[in-house]
């Protein structure tokens, strides 16, 4: 467990120095709407962009943690074990709107400046917990429905071989193939890592939409890029349940969430 506080804070750390202006503006604890912050929770209320955001965080043991966030009243629920590397995700079948999605991430930067000015980014695994989940849910495709799944990380022993490979590392400016499946047949494309394939596909690999925010370490693995080059040759937009590249979309969550504790870091 320590060594999971080590990784985060000097990862934290590092962004302060290489993306913090002397002129953000930080915010306090009332601007964050926090009711309770301790070493086992981090729990608010904020309105944004004309959203209702209830954020909650709660340690059930050192290694499993529970997230909520509640917008518009709707709700979405993970639980998450670091021990054995294991999510349940309980989405009540909602669907956020892109506005919806850009309210959590807002409230998920706001934290962030919140969280390295007041702890220097030694945070805790409670709030890291909570914007990995923030910016894994916000990065859903359009009309994606969150229904409930239980998704279990597995070790890659073979390095770069076939589709699903759990959780496999790939490093920035390397050349990796990006193999996945559509209603054409079976594809393996040679992609470098890192590399912008268009417009809202760039850092090709990261876990995450684009280049995403530096607020949140991003991992890179091979999944990842095997959905990203899915998503972009196919233009999909509908996450788990798009006929192209929905299941290329699943066999990355484990990567999204653990991937950075891994070391995968690009």
């Amino acid at each position: 467990m320590k060594n999971y506080f080590k990784i985060i804070a000097i990862l934290l750390f590092a962004f302060i120095f290489s993306k913090c202006t002397s002129d953000a503006v930080i915010p306090d604890a009332k601007e964050l709407g926090l009711e309770q912050q301790d070493s086992n929770s981090f729990i608010g209320k904020i309105r944004i962009q004309n959203s209702e955001i209830r954020y909650s965080v709660k340690a059930k043991s050192e290694l499993v943690f529970t997230v909520i966030i509640e917008i518009n009243k709707k709700s979405i629920q993970a639980d998450i074990n670091y021990q054995n590397e294991s999510l349940f995700i309980d989405g009540h079948n909602i669907i956020l709107t892109e506005k919806e999605k850009q309210s959590i991430l807002t409230l998920g930067g706001t934290i962030s400046n919140y969280l390295l000015e007041t702890k220097k980014g030694e945070i805790l695994m409670t709030e890291y917990t909570l914007l990995s989940l923030m910016e894994y849910w916000a990065k859903s495709p359009p009309d994606y429905t969150y229904t409930k799944r239980v998704i279990e990380a597995e070790v890659n022993t073979t390095n770069l071989k076939s589709r699903n490979e759990g959780i496999t590392c790939i490093r920035k400016n390397t050349y990796v193939n990006a193999e996945y499946d559509d209603s054409r047949g079976n594809h393996s494309d040679r992609i470098r890592v890192g590399s912008k394939a268009r417009d809202n596909y760039g850092c090709m690999g990261r876990c995450g939409g684009d280049c995403g925010r530096w607020w949140i370490p991003s991992a890179w693995t091979k999944d990842c890029l095997d959905h990203d080059q899915c998503s972009n040759v196919n233009f999909s937009s509908g996450g788990g349940s798009d006929r192209n590249c929905g299941d290329e979309f699943n066999e990355a969550a484990d990567d999204y969430v653990f991937g950075v504790l891994r070391g995968c870091r690009g």
